[in-house]
């Protein structure tokens, strides 16, 4: 868990002062108080300021908020969400109310940014981007080493925030959620689970896996990521020059992880009905995960409460208007997990 060691510090100073003080006046009243007060203390970064470091001769930036509820003594679990390709950090906060939850529940949230670069050749370049392997845009082209930018990121938040580096989650939207499922692949060491929407997974090397929990959320009337695409009829260029981005769709995303994940049975052994959605779930997995498929029986391409049009993209960009809470689905899949125990179901 992160610490802000220069807090500590500071006290250590103020104490020796106030020992000083009482040596020479003979008064013992030291505010305890106070220094109990001031050692709780956290040097909270701007949530409307990037934060910036250069890795790998780019400059890689993100947002972080956290809530009020959070001091130097906390060991608060942290969320990355990933925006959507074309959709910046501030654009992915705005659309989602992430913030507005964290301060429900008390968490550490983080919207890193992704790579736009104008003139690489892909398609819609110069648009923010993650590597999620066959996707998307300038930073599927470039080959940017985006789990070495997003592994980094983690470590440095866990060494310099008051992070239980046990509850570190992932979650993100369409381009945003092939990349958290990448990094759950590539980084299995450092994340406990992940739950995200509008996206499946686009990179299948599976040797550095650890088994931890994932669920995929995904629309039946999505248009993008189509729900099922054994007959799918490409989009993006990119997706259409690459046989590995036309899966069957929703259900093809769920077996994989089952197999990456050791599951038992040939198929979901739990289904949860509802009139707005089912949830099926491989329970028995190895390294005490699970694999889960949410899907929205009317959703498209965002499964999020608020609408998505300001964006100006051609898709359908209507969210769910408030018949499921996303983050709380979300939240209760991802926090029943942390590295050094397992909980109840969902």
């Amino acid at each position: 868990m992160g610490r802000v060691r220069a807090t500590y510090c500071l006290v250590l100073l103020l104490i020796s002062s106030f020992t000083a003080g009482c040596l020479e006046s003979n008064n013992t009243d030291v505010n305890v108080d106070f220094l109990s007060e001031y050692s709780d203390e956290i040097e909270r970064p701007d949530p409307n300021q990037y934060q910036c470091l250069e890795f790998d001769e780019w400059e890689r930036c993100w947002l972080m908020y956290i809530p009020e509820s959070v001091n130097a003594s906390s060991s608060v679990p942290v969320l990355f969400e990933l925006h959507g390709w074309s959709a910046s950090a501030f654009e992915m906060r705005n659309i989602t109310g992430l913030q507005e939850f964290a301060d429900e529940k008390g968490i550490i949230v983080i919207h890193p940014e992704g790579i736009a670069f104008e003139g690489s050749g892909a398609f819609g370049d110069g648009e923010e981007s993650w590597n999620g392997g066959h996707c998307c845009g300038d930073a599927a082209v470039l080959d940017v080493d985006d789990v070495g930018f997003l592994s980094l990121l983690i470590t440095k938040m866990v060494e310099e925030y008051p992070i239980d580096e046990n509850r570190v989650y992932f979650t993100g939207w369409s381009n945003g959620c092939i990349m958290s499922q990448r990094m759950a692949l590539q980084a299995s060491d450092l994340i406990a689970a992940v739950a995200c929407t509008s996206g499946y997974l686009g990179f299948l090397d599976d040797s550095e896996y650890i088994p931890i929990p994932i669920m995929e959320m995904h629309g039946v009337f999505d248009e993008i990521a189509q729900y099922s695409n054994s007959v799918r009829i490409a989009l993006l260029e990119e997706d259409s020059q690459n046989i590995e981005a036309i899966q069957s769709g929703a259900h093809e995303n769920l077996y994989d992880w089952a197999n990456f994940n050791g599951c038992e049975g040939l198929i979901a052994d739990s289904i949860t009905p509802n009139s707005a959605y089912t949830i099926e779930r491989f329970t028995s997995c190895e390294n005490n995960s699970e694999v889960a498929l949410f899907t929205s029986l009317n959703g498209g391409h965002n499964l999020y409460e608020n609408d998505a049009c300001n964006l100006g993209i051609g898709w359908s960009c209507w969210g769910n208007q408030g018949v499921f809470d996303t983050h709380q689905i979300i939240w209760d899949f991802v926090s029943r997990y942390s590295k050094n125990q397992t909980n109840g179901s969902l």
